[in-house]
């Protein structure tokens, strides 16, 4: 076989293979978010255990290992949300992701601060939680855009 031929056959396996792995490839799915579990509260700051429910379509498995979000109160970054502990996500099935939420050592305190009658009859702050979730698979980073937003009454 001429090398030149040779050479066009193995650029048409790379692209094949290159073109299927795209096919093969599909985004996880946040299914469900729970509600805040384990919160706790105080003038110094806010941390509780946020739960999401991820599915994987996928024939192979997914290890979710990071999360870049942001815990935020109207427009203001306050904390952080991070995963705490890596998951592997097995093929076509689903898993609980679960994601510790803590709040900058007085951030809540000082957004609350200006309204302080609001606060002592009970204010509502809406918490929302955004940013993306990292995993990987065969040495590739896959991102998991991440958005959940709950009420919580806050009570002196």
């Amino acid at each position: 076989m001429p090398k030149a031929l040779r050479g066009l056959w193995s650029f048409v396996a790379l692209f094949s293979v290159l073109a299927l792995q795209g096919c093969l490839f599909q985004d996880l799915e946040v299914l469900s978010v729970e509600e805040f579990e384990d919160v706790q509260l105080s003038l110094n700051g806010f941390q509780a255990k946020l739960v999401v429910d991820v599915y994987n379509p996928n024939p192979y498995p997914v290890t979710v290992f990071e999360a870049d979000v942001d815990l935020k109160v109207e427009d203001q970054t306050i904390g952080e949300v991070s995963l705490l502990s890596p998951t592997v996500i097995r093929p076509d099935a689903r898993a609980e992701i679960a994601l510790s939420v803590r709040t900058m050592d007085g951030a809540l305190a000082r957004l609350l601060k200006n309204d302080l009658m609001s606060l002592l009859r009970g204010s509502e702050v809406p918490f929302v939680a955004e940013g993306t979730v990292m995993g990987k698979a065969f040495g590739l980073r896959l991102s998991i855009p991440f958005r959940h937003k709950e009420t919580l009454t806050l009570r002196p």
